[in-house]
């Protein structure tokens, strides 16, 4: 597989397995809403006056607020920056694109290309969405953001095709370069974090509360939640959400040695 002219300087990640283009859909889509809505704007600030003017002339002053001049004036008032913002969108992500590598990958922005190894991502944060409409499924949003080691966030998500394999495909690839250095310091006595939670060989700890291995009942994860259960307890003794969790696979593999993971 040969790579486009974004990706033809990239060296050192190995065999190309996929590129991700913005599809002209979400290319185009943001360029001709913007437009519309900047060329809107002043259509219905003209309106709007034309509509005070037309009340003035026929009613006098004291009628002018009958009119109904505040709609397009309200619209006119709002679609000016939602217009500048779609351009703006547009303008910055036209020449987004990554390319995946069995070594890494490989972003394409505004700002040039960079390349990043496995070894070189810190942390992965994943939300993943179904949504249903009348019981049946209509989509699935997906958001990847990825902390590099120099602590630049990157973003993906359903912009880009195919975004549900890529976003795998990076997790993994990370968890895998990640792994032995959270099992290397949890052996020599460390606590490893995982945002709001952490976890040593002693047991686990979320916020400010710790609870030790052998009196946790339960690690349960169900509908993009983790439910913490204590031994004897009946309400969970933590909750959090898989998008809270940096690293979450790592997390839910580490967990898994030391408890019960359903």
């Amino acid at each position: 597989m040969q790579s486009n002219s974004s990706f033809a300087g990239v060296m050192g990640l190995g065999k190309l397995v996929s590129e991700h283009k913005l599809t002209a859909m979400n290319r185009w889509s943001n360029l001709i809403a913007g437009c519309a809505f900047v060329a809107a704007a002043p259509a219905l600030l003209l309106l709007a006056l034309y509509m005070v003017y037309d009340a003035y002339s026929r009613y006098g002053l004291n009628r002018v607020d009958d009119s109904p001049f505040w709609l397009p004036l309200l619209c006119g008032i709002i679609a000016a920056p939602l217009g500048l913002y779609g351009l703006v969108q547009s303008w910055r992500n036209w020449p987004l694109a990554v390319a995946l590598y069995e070594g890494g990958f490989a972003y394409h922005d505004r700002k040039g290309l960079r390349q990043i190894r496995w070894d070189e991502i810190e942390a992965v944060w994943q939300s993943i969405t179904k949504h249903y409409r009348y019981g049946i499924h209509t989509g699935t949003t997906y958001l990847y953001t990825i902390q590099l080691n120099d602590k630049t966030r990157l973003t993906l998500d359903n912009k880009f095709p195919k975004i549900e394999g890529l976003g795998k495909a990076i997790t993994n690839g990370s968890a895998n370069a990640l792994f032995p250095k959270y099992v290397a310091a949890l052996k020599s006595g460390q606590r490893v974090t995982f945002g709001p939670l952490s976890l040593d060989l002693n047991g686990l700890r979320a916020g400010n509360k710790s609870l030790e291995w052998k009196d946790i009942k339960s690690v349960r994860i169900q509908q993009g939640m983790i439910w913490i259960k204590k031994e004897g307890g009946w309400l969970n003794w933590a909750s959090y959400s898989v998008p809270q969790v940096p690293n979450f696979w790592i997390f839910l593999d580490l967990v898994s040695r030391f408890t019960k993971v359903e």
